[in-house]
């Protein structure tokens, strides 16, 4: 049976964002990527949609699967040109299938990753344990988990709604600490953004002032949001998280 998520997701693919953007909470995505994977690994992109990163990560020589809900957004990965400038072996290996149930073998790879998908599962749990279960002991998972203290959560649940889902799912500082802690791994790197972000989304805000100007800028540092946000990461709207999955003994 198609899901509702699905559908969506299938008739979105053709205008779906495809390239990775330039502003800092974007950049911030591929230079994670790239800092906690080398050439010649193991790489999957779970919830890659038409695979923006999926494909950039191929071209540098990572050995990527991408996995998706949709069968259209994965489609539209495989008739884009960067795609098809690959050779086949580079080529990322096109999976449909659900975060919560990843059909790979466990401790097969060196990194997964699943970046603006996990916020929409009410059963997050589910699919992180299964990003964890996919990785080689030492090797990396990084997230991005929705904080429930900023309004920004508010404001892409009534989206997100409208568009005839649940809603989204921010999780605690302590649920995700104490998941980590269950699924043997441990956080080596925590980036929070969005504590200044959520002013964009008040009326008019986004329209009418050249806020969004001040607090993002181009490029991997830090902008004026991410700054911030640093000081007062319990109130990030976003957290980048990378776990690493701890040696057996």
């Amino acid at each position: 049976m198609t899901s509702h998520e699905q559908i969506h997701f299938d008739g979105r693919a053709e205008t779906y964002e495809t390239e990775i953007g330039q502003e800092y909470p974007q950049a911030l995505k591929w230079w994670l990527l790239r800092k906690y994977s080398s050439e010649g690994e193991q790489v999957v992109d779970v919830g890659g949609a038409s695979g923006r990163h999926a494909i950039e990560l191929a071209c540098v020589n990572r050995d990527v699967t991408c996995i998706d809900l949709s069968f259209g957004m994965l489609k539209k990965m495989s008739v884009r040109d960067s795609f098809d400038a690959l050779e086949n072996f580079q080529k990322p290996k096109p999976i449909v299938a659900k975060a919560q149930s990843i059909p790979l073998a466990s401790q097969s790879v060196d990194l997964a990753y699943c970046y603006a998908t996990l916020l929409l599962m009410h059963d997050q749990d589910k699919a992180i344990s299964e990003l964890v279960r996919i990785v080689r002991p030492g090797g990396h998972v990084i997230v991005d988990i929705a904080r429930p203290w900023n309004f920004g959560w508010l404001y892409w649940r009534r989206h997100y709604r409208k568009l005839g889902f649940p809603g989204i799912f921010p999780l605690s500082n302590k649920a995700t600490g104490k998941l980590f802690s269950c699924l043997g791994c441990y956080p080596v790197e925590t980036i929070a953004t969005g504590f200044l972000t959520q002013l964009l989304y008040l009326p008019y805000v986004e329209q009418k002032t050249s806020l969004r100007h001040w607090i993002h800028r181009n490029g991997e540092g830090p902008d004026l949001d991410g700054k911030v946000t640093a000081k007062v990461p319990l109130l990030a709207n976003r957290e980048y998280i990378v776990l690493r999955k701890e040696k057996r003994i």
